[in-house]
């Protein structure tokens, strides 16, 4: 097996909310209103949407970080001949394949960074953030579901909708970077690191934490935090 996984998210639905809520923006970015906003924060308009586009182009690239082998039943069909004639026999053969546990780069290393960073720039939203974390992890657990030969999945509008109203309650002027880091921190571990005892029972096969299952909730997360900042 490869080294080196790289799966694709489907992204048609986050690409098109991505370029309509640009659309939509752009004369708030001609005026500056956004960046201004987003500066208060520590971080300037043209930076995150880069980093934006960065994840989106990292969201491709998984990095094995646990490998294991698993015994895997699976069922086929033997045939005897008896005077030429085939008679099927269902038998069941034990294989040993291999589990690959990643961490994406855009999904989770990427978010992880820029929530650190957010909190270490505001450090009066890491109060309200660990409870916004809090939060959303516990209504992503058991909402995610795991999915064999993809991971975790997750609804994309739930984690979004969860950090916004948690951020809303709970972050006052620091709703931007509570919902951000609340609302991706809170997905990773709700979808992902709570639900790494059902990747044995998923079998053999590539699984991704911030991958395919939870990038687009993760996305649409840090898009809901810009449309906070005004």
């Amino acid at each position: 097996m490869s080294r080196q996984a790289f799966v694709l998210p489907t992204i048609g639905v986050v690409l098109l909310a991505f370029f309509f809520l640009i659309i939509i923006l752009a004369p708030l970015m001609i005026l500056g209103l956004v960046g201004q906003a987003l500066k208060n924060y520590g971080l300037g308009w043209g930076s995150f949407l880069i980093f934006l586009l960065l994840s989106l182009a990292g969201s491709s690239i998984n990095i094995p970080i646990w490998r294991s082998r698993v015994a895997s039943a699976a069922p086929t069909v033997r045939y005897v001949y008896f005077f030429g004639i085939p008679y099927p026999v269902p038998t069941v053969e034990r294989r040993v394949l291999e589990s690959v546990l990643s961490i994406n780069l855009g999904g989770a290393i990427m978010p992880i960074i820029l929530s650190a960073y957010l909190l270490l720039a505001n450090p009066g939203a890491a109060a309200p953030a660990l409870v916004s974390t809090v939060v959303v992890s516990l209504v992503v657990y058991f909402i995610a579901k795991p999915v064999s030969g993809v991971g975790i999945v997750t609804p994309m509008f739930i984690p979004p909708l969860v950090a916004a109203v948690s951020a809303l309650a709970f972050g006052g002027q620091y709703s931007v970077v509570v919902a951000y880091a609340g609302g991706t921190i809170g997905t990773l571990i709700g979808a992902d690191l709570l639900h790494l005892k059902d990747i044995r029972s998923m079998g053999a096969g590539n699984m991704s934490i911030g991958g395919a299952g939870t990038f687009d909730g993760i996305f649409l997360t840090g898009l809901l935090a810009v449309i906070l900042a005004f």
